[in-house]
């Protein structure tokens, strides 16, 4: 059995700390499938996490525990903050219990923008595989359509910490510049767990993947 290293511990642990956070979200229509299927889960978020350093991982991770000592759940966090363009009048009932988020508005916004990027070009290269997925952007939002990749990753991003925002922006930046794609990278993170050996093999295969969480 091959020994796991300390950033692969790291990531699952991270994951373990997310998923038991997801267990204890109430949605209004009551428990979500996704909520019993850990599999998807895990590698859902593993694939994620894995295109990130062990500098970002390490201080996400503290976001975990530092919100869990202050009594709170950062996945209800997210999720409550998609609501806003999905289901506005519950997210009025609910927006008193975020807390302010004001000063991470302009980080987020810059990190959005360059994963819109990254999303069109998936959505070009591997558009079986992409139309698996979300819509895109907020703009396509609604009780039908769901929550955009967009207002996902704007509502995720709003939970971290400056220290992490700070950090992710910088990693994503520097990705962007050298015209790599972690998007790209996470989707071929998730190939590699459902058993194809690469994106091509599962855009062939008609992306038979299960949508994103």
């Amino acid at each position: 059995m091959a020994k796991i290293s300390a950033r692969e511990q790291l990531i699952f642990d991270i994951a373990q700390f997310e998923w038991e956070l997801f267990q204890n979200v109430q949605n209004t229509g009551g428990r979500a499938s996704c909520q019993d299927n850990p599999n998807t889960f895990f590698r859902m978020r593993m694939s994620q996490w894995m295109v990130y350093s062990d500098e970002v991982l390490r201080s996400y991770y503290e976001d975990c525990r530092q919100a869990a000592a202050e009594g709170r759940n950062l996945i209800f966090e997210k999720y409550a903050r998609m609501m806003e363009s999905t289901y506005p009048d519950e997210y009025e009932e609910i927006r008193q219990y975020l807390p302010d988020v004001s000063e991470k508005v302009s980080t987020v916004e810059k990190i959005v923008k360059i994963h819109l990027e990254w999303d069109a070009q998936m959505m070009r290269d591997y558009p079986n595989l992409r139309s698996r997925g979300r819509v895109a952007t907020t703009a396509q939002d609604g009780e039908e359509a769901g929550s955009s990749m967009e207002s996902y990753l704007r509502g995720e991003l709003l939970t971290y910490s400056m220290r992490t925002l700070e950090l992710l922006l910088r990693e994503t930046e520097e990705a962007y510049q050298k015209g790599e794609n972690l998007l790209k990278q996470t989707i071929a993170n998730e190939t590699l767990f459902y058993g194809y050996s690469s994106l091509e093999e599962a855009e062939e295969k008609h992306g038979r993947l299960p949508d994103y969480l």
